[in-house]
């Protein structure tokens, strides 16, 4: 198996790591609680949020896993991947924007962006090399 199809595959496990993760969010920061102190449109807002960030992680995950040989293949697939190194690296701003910054996680955020840069940057590379 090729590296830059390895990393992604490993991308989209991780991403189903992050969406099983917010999955326990209710439970990890005892929503029913806490939700109780924000009015109801906001409670609901961000219940809904993590709902579609599930979602969102699932099925993206799912599609790094089976098909990350297409997505390095055409435009739209690398724009696709070229949004989880966005995704990554804007969440790794906001780990230090916020307080309570943690290196362990921003370091895996950082690594977590490179299982979809480095393929990004092979796939142009072979590109130029073959033209």
């Amino acid at each position: 198996m090729k590296t830059p199809t390895l990393l992604l595959r490993i991308g989209g496990l991780i991403n189903l790591l992050i969406g099983i993760l917010h999955v326990g969010f209710w439970c990890l920061f005892d929503w029913s609680e806490e939700l109780l102190r924000l009015s109801w449109e906001n409670s609901n807002i961000m219940q809904m949020l993590n709902l579609f960030t599930i979602v969102f992680f699932f099925y993206t995950g799912f599609v790094l896993m089976f098909i990350p040989g297409k997505l390095l293949t055409n435009a739209a697939g690398r724009s696709f991947i070229g949004l989880f190194a966005t995704l990554y690296l804007a969440r790794l701003g906001m780990e230090f924007y916020f307080p309570h910054a943690s290196i362990g996680f921003a370091t895996f955020l950082a690594i977590s962006m490179l299982f979809f840069v480095y393929p990004l940057v092979q796939t142009k590379n072979l590109r130029h090399a073959n033209q």
